[in-house]
């Protein structure tokens, strides 16, 4: 989409804070993805629904566009406002609504983040299982709304699972809850029952169908032990072998996230924290388990996975856990500092999911990229869920000096995980175009989202519509 700037100012709801001056608009131009900037002509910042509604109301009988904003941690592209219009900013709702630990929810708004509601649950023993590396800015209705949280866990798959219902308002200022709280006085304690998920609807819709002002999410107990551990493997093939193994066989139950590092970001990582390191012992993959539960639990797990390395060629690595696993799980502002910031000004990352099977696949089409484009800094990762893998495919560059190729080089990745058998994750702008090539599925869309946002105002250019 072309940058021209669309839409008159919007006069904002009353409580709600509204800014214009080019220099304020500065910071909300972008998220942290390598997707160009946009150009919003007017930030609101609402403090509650009903203000959302009136914006949306208005917004709906003026064709301004509007896009919605969290934390801006995200790698897609989705805030970036490409048609101008308004920015609403959701960090003015904030708050922790409801921790009901009869039923096992936690209801909050969407501009909490990760890191403070964790700071709640913790001291009640308890948490939302699935927590970012970018907890401290991260926030629930940005993760809702782009089905982030490429983390992803071996033992609650996806944030998206761990949704039991939204409350939305939709384009014309309707307020929608979904769930067992589509019924009156019912509140949120069930997501399936009534009738089609529409819960769903919005998970990864990157704001363009409704605006997430509530969110509830399940209450796990926080593990009363909690290890990590490496394990190193001859090559791609054979990790995930041993993947397909333990997911087939379900002993994933104490394994609360586990992530895999090709050859390449294995010895970048190894090497700047010990460049004499014998490289010839390093292995051609590695992958990283968290486990958590009971003691007795956790050691049990820790042997079971040991002894099913040990039948694809498996050993452990407790050189990667001591650098960088042990603290990547453990020390959340680690990952600022080891993403790749600190070498280059910026990391594009393409997120995709793809079967286990798949993975060689995908870490060829990493390998092709860095021949291809070597004069960026690659490197890839992939994360276990129950069934399947998250991948992601990271390209750090000079921002100043690199910035069109690093955009050319990710269109281009993108089509060659497609084309592996790969599929998109966290969608954004950045995988807009094959996502429109996906045709009854896109026309669906279309079709849904005319039906909920007859103007076309929420995020136009996300998911190619």
């Amino acid at each position: 989409m072309s940058d021209q700037v669309i839409g008159p100012l919007l006069a904002a709801p009353d409580g709600a804070l509204s800014f214009d001056d080019p220099l304020d608009l500065l910071t909300y131009q972008r998220d942290c993805s390598s997707v160009a900037p946009g150009h919003a002509t007017q930030v609101i910042r609402p403090t509650d629904a009903t203000q959302i509604a009136d914006l949306l109301r208005t917004a709906s009988a003026a064709q301004s566009p509007v896009y919605v904003r969290g934390g801006g941690t995200m790698y897609a592209g989705g805030v970036n406002p490409h048609a101008g219009g308004v920015v609403l900013d959701l960090g003015g709702l904030d708050r922790v609504l409801d921790i009901d630990v009869e039923r096992g929810v936690v209801t909050c708004e969407p501009g909490v983040r990760f890191g403070a509601l964790a700071q709640q649950l913790a001291p009640l023993g308890l948490t939302i299982g699935i927590v970012p590396s970018t907890a401290p800015t991260a926030t629930i209705g940005g993760a809702a709304a782009a089905h982030a949280l490429g983390t992803g866990s071996a033992r609650f798959q996806s944030f998206a699972d761990q949704v039991v219902g939204l409350e939305v308002v939709l384009a014309d200022g309707t307020l929608l809850r979904t769930g067992s709280a589509a019924a009156r006085d019912a509140g949120f304690f069930h997501r399936y029952g009534i009738g089609p998920d529409l819960t769903g609807l919005f998970l990864g819709g990157d704001a363009t169908l409704g605006v997430i002002t509530k969110i509830a999410l399940w209450l796990h107990p926080l593990p009363a032990t909690r290890a990590t551990g490496c394990y190193g493997f001859a090559d791609p093939r054979a990790a995930a072998a041993f993947i397909s193994d333990l997911q087939r066989g379900e002993t994933l139950q104490h394994v609360w996230y586990a992530s895999g590092y090709e050859a390449g970001s294995v010895r970048a990582r190894v090497t700047a924290a010990r460049p004499d390191f014998d490289l010839a012992s390093l292995p051609g993959f590695c992958l990283g388990f968290d486990y958590g539960g009971e003691a007795d639990d956790v050691a049990r797990a820790r042997t079971r996975v040991l002894t099913a390395a040990q039948r694809y060629g498996g050993s452990e690595f407790p050189v990667f856990n001591e650098l960088y696993f042990d603290r990547l799980r453990n020390d959340q502002i680690y990952w600022y500092s080891f993403a790749g910031y600190f070498s280059r000004s910026r990391c594009g990352i393409l997120m995709a999911s793809l079967p286990t099977s798949r993975m060689p696949a995908f870490l060829g089409v990493l390998n092709d990229c860095r021949a291809q484009h070597p004069a960026l800094v690659w490197g890839g990762a992939v994360v276990l869920c129950r069934r399947g893998l998250h991948g992601g495919v990271m390209a750090f560059y000079d921002e100043a000096t690199q910035w069109p190729a690093a955009q050319s080089a990710m269109q281009a990745c993108a089509a060659a995980l497609r084309g592996a058998g790969c599929i998109p994750y966290k969608s954004g702008k950045m995988w807009a175009a094959e996502v429109r090539r996906m045709d009854t599925y896109h026309a669906t869309l279309r079709r849904i989202k005319a039906a909920l946002d007859p103007a076309g105002i929420l995020s136009p250019g996300n998911l190619g519509l």
